[in-house]
């Protein structure tokens, strides 16, 4: 028994090493260290809060995107549906004095209506997925132009506000929580769920996941309204950060969730992916962003280090994927 354990033991700490969480990790402690050591006021409260508002809406739009890039898809739609959401839900309070949670379930039907058209385009319209949903964000956008007649429009309603200010026995803010909230129950689902292994499946072959009884249509329907589910909750979240809606409310989150699931170690050839590695993927996004300022390293050229960082990580896939092959 012993000696089993011995010969087993030096392979499962590969395995763990070769994990793409584990390179995360070690890359944002060390960053974190160095920043925390060389930079004044980057441990302050009010910085670290910060940083996990600024993860929060990334992350959940991240999460919505883990489980499209797992099917093989991919939705660069996201933003200008958060977008639309947000603003749907203040044009009803501020011109028709909804109820706040009527304007709540109005931005989500709003938001899995979109999802819902995604999957009607890619699978019925047999339409790749990014020239799909670059269409749609293109439409989307316009039609959030035209209901605000392109002018911003203010939240008046205080419990919307408070979400994005409010914290947990006033140390964890509600937004990082609801971050947390949506990571755990997608990574139960893709890990424990009929649904969640159908995913992979129908990621590694569309003839595949046929074969296996799968009905495809029905999943492909499924997957980008729940998309348009968790970008909804975006939208609620934009909107309780920023206070208002404008017509450009969402834009750049979209690549950036992408880019956090890449990172994350999912893979755009489809069938590998998971919340955890998203979730590590955008820590990493935002802790950039955060140390970069607090270091006063030009903008510019932190938007070249997570470009070079996408890329990278991309390529990296595309090896993985070949050698498999």
């Amino acid at each position: 028994m012993t000696n089993d354990r011995k010969v087993k033991s030096p392979g499962m700490i590969s395995q763990v090493l070769k994990r793409t969480e584990f390179t995360l990790g070690v890359i944002i402690v060390a960053l974190f260290m160095l920043a925390a050591t060389f930079t004044k006021n980057f441990t302050s409260t009010y910085n670290l809060t910060n940083l996990t508002k600024q993860g929060a809406i990334v992350g959940v739009m991240a999460v919505a995107q883990t489980i499209v890039i797992i099917t093989g898809g991919i939705d660069i739609s996201g933003g200008a549906v958060a977008g639309l959401g947000c603003m749907v839900m203040a044009l009803l309070q501020t011109r028709t004095g909804t109820p706040f949670v009527l304007t709540i379930l109005a931005c989500l039907a709003v938001t899995v209506l979109c999802g819902f058209i995604n999957g009607v385009i890619i699978f019925d319209l047999n339409v790749p997925a990014m020239i799909a949903t670059l269409g749609t964000q293109t439409v989307i956008r316009g039609i959030v132009k035209l209901l605000c007649g392109g002018l911003n429009v203010t939240y008046t309603d205080s419990r919307i506000l408070n979400i994005g200010t409010g914290k947990l026995f006033g140390t964890v803010p509600y937004l990082a929580l609801i971050w947390l909230l949506v990571a755990v129950i997608i990574f139960i689902i893709l890990r424990y769920t009929v649904f969640g292994r159908n995913l992979y499946v129908i990621g590694s072959g569309i003839e595949v996941a046929k074969l296996s009884g799968i009905k495809v249509r029905k999943m492909f329907y499924m997957v980008y309204s729940f998309a348009g589910l968790l970008y909804g909750v975006a939208a609620i979240m934009l909107a309780a950060r920023v206070g208002m809606a404008q017509p450009g409310t969402g834009e750049g989150y979209d690549m950036n969730a992408i880019a956090a699931a890449v990172i994350g170690g999912a893979s755009l050839a489809g069938g590998r992916g998971a919340v955890t590695g998203t979730l590590f993927g955008t820590v990493l996004m935002v802790l950039i962003t955060n140390a970069g300022t607090a270091f006063k390293i030009d903008p510019y050229i932190l938007d070249v280090t997570t470009g070079v960082l996408i890329i990278f990580a991309v390529a990296m896939d595309m090896i993985k994927t070949r050698r498999k092959a």
